[in-house]
């Protein structure tokens, strides 16, 4: 039970594990969900979750597999929803850790709790479903007949399944000693025909949760993260001198979005590799042999032109683009005077001299420039210029029309431009500014992604 009772908070630092115990603090969680679910971004979800918190009964993380009000039988699958980093994990943890301390759900014999990104990894395998068992729990060896107890499958972070659960054509599978792959096993599990005497918890993001046919869920629950006084009651668990968890919960509540949230989304999960591409560099640029820098030469090279290649101003793009999905990268800028990131259009020109690096133009962009932070639009968004700002971090929701900045460092949200307008593919774009006399000389530096966070 130690993997469940050590956890750790925010950026994971060895030796810096946290009990469980001392500052979990009860998740708002509600049966149904909103039929907008899957249509939203998850940084509004929170924000449509706050709202709805109040109007709502919750239901209790040890009464989960409880008869609600008016039903005479316990769910046998549910499904757990909610945006990233909102608790689910943690749901699970708790729950297997209160079991196992015989704090809560007496009747369970056992609680078995896998996670997707386990399970993807035996993707080409075979096992029957006791082998499976036993190559996860291996205190289970000794058991043969599970139909005998009562046995809570818990299957957390569905939106990260890379196996097919193909529902439609998988065989039906009711022996637990015959071997099959992992894909079948689960669709059966999930189904009820194999050990249907089980009870299935499946968590997930809302995006992922169609993955699961609706009639194998009997109870769709939501995390709508802490209410207001849950708030407060975290901060005072995580922060024991009162005076620092006054002004901490001040200043959130100052701040309407970070007393929505008390997180970052975890974007960093969708980074990609950005490696630039030097056929569309302006000749002034100098590229790092990898394609991980850029700054401005001061002098324009002799290039072959062609169609990609901006030629009026200090652009450049990624190689690769994207047409639908989310995804992610981290740009170092520190000692930089004067720079532009984010997103571009592939038809914007490349040729011709334009006002700004606006979205009507097809950039989405941040940008700076000594004492000035703006998101360029028609008008510009000034921005609270950030002294310390080291490394920005860029996500975007394609499908959701949504482009966000991120402090790295500060793990702090700058700005999102929400209700954008693609249609084309999307291109990571970056321009280092001139050189400004050896002022701007040092270059962009494009940093891995640690999705670990």
């Amino acid at each position: 039970m130690q993997k469940f009772r050590r956890v750790f908070e925010g950026i994971a630092k060895a030796g810096q594990s946290t009990d469980l115990n001392d500052f979990y603090t009860e998740l708002f969680i509600t049966e149904g969900v909103s039929g907008e679910v899957n249509k939203e971004h998850e940084v509004r979800l929170i924000e449509t979750a706050s709202r709805k918190g109040k109007e709502e009964t919750p239901i209790k993380l040890e009464d989960i597999f409880k008869p609600l009000p008016g039903q005479d039988q316990p769910s046998r699958t549910i499904m757990t929803t909610g945006v990233a980093g909102i608790g689910k994990t943690i749901l699970t943890y708790k729950f297997t850790l209160d079991w196992a301390e015989g704090k809560a759900n007496h009747d369970i014999h056992f609680t078995l709790p896998f996670t997707f990104r386990e399970l993807n990894l035996l993707k080409e395998k075979e096992f029957s479903l006791m082998e499976l068992l036993h190559h996860f729990f291996i205190q289970t060896k000794g058991i043969r007949r599970y139909d005998q107890f009562q046995v809570v499958f818990i299957l957390d972070g569905l939106d990260e399944c890379r196996l097919p659960l193909d529902f439609q054509n998988n065989p039906i599978w009711t022996d637990v000693t015959k071997s099959t792959s992992v894909d079948i096993l689960l669709t059966n599990l999930i189904r009820g025909d194999l050990l249907p005497s089980a009870r299935i918890w499946i968590t997930t993001r809302p995006a992922a949760a169609n993955q699961i046919p609706a009639e194998c869920v009997d109870m769709v629950t939501e995390v709508r993260g802490f209410t207001d006084p849950q708030k407060e009651e975290y901060f005072k668990k995580r922060f024991r001198e009162e005076p620092l968890v006054s002004r901490i919960i001040s200043h959130i509540k100052t701040s309407r979005s970070l007393h929505i949230m008390c997180h970052i989304p975890r974007v960093q999960q969708y980074g990609v590799e950005v490696i630039l591409d030097p056929d569309t560099a302006h000749p002034q640029l100098i590229l790092s042999d990898d394609g991980k820098q850029v700054h401005d030469g001061g002098v324009g090279k002799e290039l072959p032109d062609n169609p990609k290649r901006f030629t009026r101003h200090l652009n450049v793009l990624m190689r690769q683009s994207f047409s639908s999905g989310r995804f992610y990268f981290e740009v170092q800028v520190k000692d930089k005077t004067t720079w532009w990131l984010g997103v571009a259009r592939e038809s914007v020109s490349r040729k011709e001299l334009f006002t700004s690096r606006t979205p009507e133009n097809g950039f989405w962009t941040l940008y700076l420039h000594k004492d000035k932070l703006v998101f360029n639009d028609n008008p510009d968004v000034r921005l609270p210029v950030r002294a310390e700002l080291q490394k920005v971090g860029v996500f975007v929701d394609y499908d959701a029309g949504l482009v966000s900045f991120y402090d790295v460092e500060a793990r702090a949200h700058i700005y999102s431009a929400t209700g954008c307008t693609f249609s084309e593919p999307l291109y990571p774009f970056f321009c280092p500014g001139s050189h400004d006399g050896g002022r701007n000389s040092t270059p962009l530096i494009i940093s891995p992604v640690n999705q670990t966070d």
